[in-house]
């Protein structure tokens, strides 16, 4: 269970990480991300590189996002398992070294 604690706190760093890309160039184009995506995908805007460099992200972070939710379905499967109670036990994470 630690294998899959680890996984999930380096999936949220990873989606975190890419948050903070995506709010820069929220703010400098003033769209949030998801409308940005809608508009580009719809071909009404652009290919430049700030664009193209912003799907990059959203996508990526779309991506880890489902991956997160596979990992904490699977992680709390065995929870339920190992708990065998209908409240789960979640603990803080150790941040591994060299983390924030």
């Amino acid at each position: 269970m630690v294998k899959t604690a680890l996984r999930l706190h380096e999936i949220v760093e990873d989606i975190h990480g890419l948050e903070a890309e995506l709010a820069v160039l929220e703010d400098r184009y003033g769209l949030l991300s998801p409308d940005f995506y809608h508009l580009y995908k719809t071909g009404e805007l652009d290919q430049t590189k700030d664009f193209i460099q912003w799907v990059g992200y959203y996508e990526a972070k779309l991506a880890r996002q489902s991956l997160y939710r596979e990992v904490l379905y699977e992680h709390l499967r065995r929870l339920r398992q190992a708990e065998g109670r209908s409240s789960l036990r979640l603990l803080p994470e150790a941040v591994p070294a060299g983390g924030a």
